[in-house]
C-alpha cells in the first residue's frame, strides 16, 4: 500500500521522534510535515500540505507523540472494507475529562450523525473520501467526517493505544470549539 502521512505540527517537541519512528516503520511511505508557521489553523496546515500528497491512501498523525507510529498498523487492516478508519482512546483521566470527552462525542453524533471519534489524532482515508473542507482550525476534521458521511463514505473507528500526556483543558478552547461546532453545523445544514 503506497501510503502518504500527514503530520500536523504546531512546533511540537516530538515531532521529530514522531517522524523517525514513522520512517522506520513505513520506510515506503510518503511524509509530510503539516506546518502552521503562518498560524492559520491546523485545518490550514493539513489542506495546504495534502497537495503535496500523492498515494491513493492519506493518514493523518498528530505530532504530539501520545499516539505511536505504530497504531496506523492497527487501522491499515480496516482500509480494504472501509473509506475511513478513525483511531478511538479509551475515554480515560480525571472525572472532569471523562465526563467532557463523553458529552463531545455524544454532541458530535447527534448533531452530525458521526459515529466515530472524530477528534483523536489518528485517521487513514482512502484519497477518494477525503473532501474538500474550509475550517481552519481544531474541526477541520469533523468537517472532513461531515461531508464524507453525507456523500456516502463509510467510516469505522478502532481502538487504539495512547501515551498519556498530561494537558490542562483550557475553557476558552473548549467553548471556542463548541462555538466553532455550532457554526460548522449550521454551515453543513
Amino acid at each position: 500500500m503506497k501510503l502518504s502521512i500527514l503530520i500536523p505540527s504546531a512546533n511540537e517537541a516530538n515531532v521529530r521522534e514522531t517522524v523517525q519512528q514513522v520512517e522506520a516503520l513505513f520506510p515506503e511511505a510518503q511524509i509530510i510535515i503539516c506546518n502552521d508557521r503562518h498560524r492559520q489553523g491546523k485545518g490550514w496546515a493539513v489542506r495546504h500540505a495534502l497537495e503535496e500528497a500523492t498515494s491513493d491512501y492519506v493518514a493523518f498523525l498528530d505530532g504530539d507523540g501520545d499516539i505511536q507510529p505504530k497504531m496506523l498498523k492497527r487501522l491499515i487492516p480496516f482500509i480494504e472494507d472501509y473509506d475511513i478508519v478513525c483511531g478511538v482512546k479509551p475515554i480515560s483521566g480525571l472525572w472532569s475529562r471523562r465526563i467532557l470527552t463523553f458529552l463531545s462525542r455524544y454532541y458530535i453524533a447527534l448533531c452530525f450523525n458521526i459515529k466515530v471519534d472524530s477528534q483523536t489524532g489518528i485517521k487513514l482515508f482512502k484519497r477518494a473520501a477525503l473532501c474538500e473542507w474550509y475550517s481552519n482550525g481544531w474541526l477541520f476534521d469533523l468537517e472532513i467526517l461531515s461531508t464524507a458521511k453525507q456523500n456516502g463514505y463509510s467510516m469505522i473507528e478502532v481502538p487504539i493505544d495512547f501515551v498519556k500526556i498530561n494537558r490542562r483543558m483550557r475553557m476558552v478552547s473548549i467553548w471556542r470549539t463548541f462555538k466553532e461546532s455550532v457554526t460548522l453545523w449550521l454551515e453543513l445544514r
